[in-house]
């Protein structure tokens, strides 16, 4: 099934990496470095191997879950190289079905990317992953929770990527299917918020292409759906339009993750030091950073006046909204901090006229906690279904 040896998934201390991942963490130093400055994996570097992995302490577990492991897997970043990256994988209380329990990949928003703001670092992540996790183990799902490849290492991460991302997710399952092989079944979904959500739109395109062996790729939700993200990126300029704080947050970071030298005649004073801070910092303290800079303060000319770079991004950015395999819910709430709104209702349409595996589902209600009660009843239903 994975071409990693179970010999050394078991045999935790054959590298220094191992030893540090079974004294309690996955440090940067290996498990999220350059595959060139990591050892390498027995057998070669194939994305989905599993590279080490351990025990989660039961203390550290969310509440809905039984067992835990933590473990760092190759994935292929947009670079076209191998990166190592982190997962946890959750099983759920209760007696195993026979077919083994039914896996979902919950594919987290934007946390940074330096690697203290990795989600397996800090017990799952934040309060609103780990409520979403425990929603998902208690329905009767395991739960894979990845980082994304490449957060916390040398270079430039692949953090903003799309498919970059989308492939961390197939291959944190394919690497999952060989630590809990005895009590998952081959059936996954994927449920995304914000960047997540783009992520889950690729794979609902993509990942019954992308999985092996006898993984059965089922369909994908998306919240808080980032539609339009690649124009707001490619098309940032002194004139650009104001944006929710944490839109311009997931720019910093797109920007961060970018050649120095290709944005430095662009930026402004202001909009370099908050790139510098991207590079550090996670979501909620960016936040604070930024305050009320806007993305009109960021540059002294427009993104577009390097060609090459706002093509770049534009291409990495940009959503799909046709060619799925599989069934995909796009939902998105009318009051989203997280999203520029009016954007995202145009992607959710486009993709709804143009493939009739696209599910559109918005929620008319100026009340946020009602949005989210709705949506949440909408998201358990749909996820249901693909079962």
């Amino acid at each position: 099934m994975i071409s990693a040896p179970k010999r050394f998934v078991r045999n935790l201390c054959v590298t220094a990496a191992a030893a540090a991942v079974a004294a309690g963490t996955v440090t940067g130093a290996y498990a999220l470095a350059d595959p060139q400055e990591a050892p390498p994996a027995p057998g070669g570097q194939t994305a989905g191997s599993v590279f080490a992995n351990r025990t989660i302490d039961p203390d550290r577990l969310v509440s809905g879950a039984s067992s835990g492991q933590q473990y760092s897997y190759w994935s292929e970043g947009s670079d076209e190289r191998l990166h190592l990256t982190t997962a946890v994988l959750l099983e759920p209380k209760g007696a195993t079905p026979s077919a083994g329990w039914p896996v979902v990949v919950w594919a987290h928003g934007s946390d940074g990317w330096n690697e203290s703001c990795s989600p397996s670092r800090n017990n799952g992540g934040d309060a609103d992953d780990r409520t979403a996790m425990n929603r998902l183990l208690k329905r009767g799902y395991a739960v894979i929770a990845p980082d994304y490849a490449a957060v916390g290492a040398p270079g430039a991460p692949q953090y903003s990527d799309v498919d970059a991302t989308a492939h961390n997710l197939v291959d944190a399952v394919r690497a999952a299917a060989d630590i809990g092989q005895a009590s998952l079944s081959p059936k996954w979904a994927v449920v995304g918020q914000a960047q997540g959500a783009a992520a889950a739109i690729s794979l609902a395109r993509n990942a019954t292409a992308w999985q092996t062996g006898k993984l059965d790729f089922r369909g994908a939700t998306a919240t808080s759906v980032p539609g339009g993200y690649d124009d707001v990126v490619a098309g940032l300029s002194p004139s650009s339009s104001s944006v929710p704080t944490a839109v311009v947050a997931d720019v910093l970071y797109t920007l961060a993750s970018q050649d120095p030298a290709a944005l430095e005649p662009i930026l402004t004073k202001r909009g370099a030091a908050l790139v510098e801070k991207a590079k550090t910092l996670c979501t909620a303290a960016l936040i604070d950073e930024i305050g009320n800079t806007q993305l009109a303060g960021l540059v002294s000319r427009p993104l577009s006046s390097n060609a090459a770079l706002a093509g770049t991004l534009r291409k990495s950015l940009t959503l799909p909204t046709r060619g799925f395999s599989r069934p995909v819910l796009m939902s998105q709430r009318l009051i989203d901090d997280t999203v520029v709104v009016p954007n995202s209702l145009r992607y959710l349409t486009e993709a709804q006229l143009t493939s009739n595996k696209v599910k559109m589902s918005t929620y008319l209600t100026g009340d946020v906690s009602d949005a989210k009660r709705q949506e949440q009843a909408v998201v358990d239903s749909f996820l249901d279904d693909l079962y």
